[in-house]
């Protein structure tokens, strides 16, 4: 197969591409010794966009595999649905690991090596990355709803832990102020946020003592805690517990990512 028939080939898998995805989808160039472009591809599973470049050598597809690059994503969950007033919107972080590109990368030689020069493989391939990164990048995150009058309470004198267990309680003598939330309602499930500032990991297990001296809290279905430490030399020390419920722990690590900007 010569680089005349490659060619066409390759300009007929780009048609191909423009008419399922749409032709705004695609952004072309041309290079030396092959053809360019980058691709806007939807992620329709996880509501995100994949920014990937791929390049064809003269030789693809009758003797080697096309070469993708990864540029970025896009959390498209948020342009999805209309946004309301009185609600936080948090993007996910939808990171591509080198690991991850090693396993795309294997992948794409794999299915172009089973059936060398016969056909192309880009949109194929693209069907294996969306099933791919459905099982390892976060759901869509859900609205958070704002306090109304946009400042965080402190628990009703009836619903906080008695002084008295909370004094025979060494770690809990450590804990700092613990602020709540108002109890919140979604899906016949009832959610009650706590917060406290905290600047040692003794701090953090004193915090959920002292919570879970108050019966109510104990007896939830789930506990799930976050929490992020500025330690003196820079660095962050941060750790979460979903507490059985899948991944919850982790979406409030990102959320706080993407609040504070780090």
């Amino acid at each position: 197969m010569d680089i005349v028939d490659n060619r066409q080939r390759q300009q007929d898998e780009l048609v191909a591409l423009e008419a399922i995805f749409g032709e705004q989808a695609i952004e072309r160039c041309n290079v030396d010794g092959g053809a360019s472009f980058v691709l806007h591809a939807p992620i329709d599973s996880m509501e995100a966009q994949a920014d990937l470049r791929f390049y064809f050598p003269e030789s693809y597809p009758s003797n080697s595999p096309p070469i993708f690059e990864w540029i970025g994503a896009r959390d498209m969950s948020s342009e999805s649905r209309p946004l309301q007033a009185g609600f936080i919107y948090p993007n996910r972080q939808l990171l591509f690991t080198s690991e991850m590109t090693e396993q795309a990368n294997s992948e794409i030689h794999r299915m172009w090596s089973e059936d060398v020069g016969k056909d192309v493989v880009i949109y194929s391939w693209l069907a294996w990355l969306n099933d791919y990164l459905a099982e390892r990048w976060p759901l869509p995150l859900d609205p958070i709803p704002l306090p109304k009058d946009g400042k965080a309470k402190p628990p009703a004198a009836a619903d906080q832990p008695s002084a008295n267990i909370a004094a025979e309680q060494s770690d809990s003598s450590l804990a700092p102020a613990i602020f709540t939330g108002r109890a919140l309602e979604m899906k016949k499930s009832v959610f009650v946020g706590h917060v406290a500032q905290v600047k040692t990991a003794g701090q953090v297990q004193a915090v959920q003592s002292t919570l879970l001296q108050d019966k109510k809290i104990a007896q939830a279905t789930h506990n799930i805690m976050a929490y992020r430490i500025r330690l003196e030399n820079g660095s962050l020390s941060q750790d979460n517990d979903d507490d059985g419920e899948t991944a919850a722990g982790k979406r409030y690590s990102m959320v706080w990512r993407h609040a504070s900007g780090s």
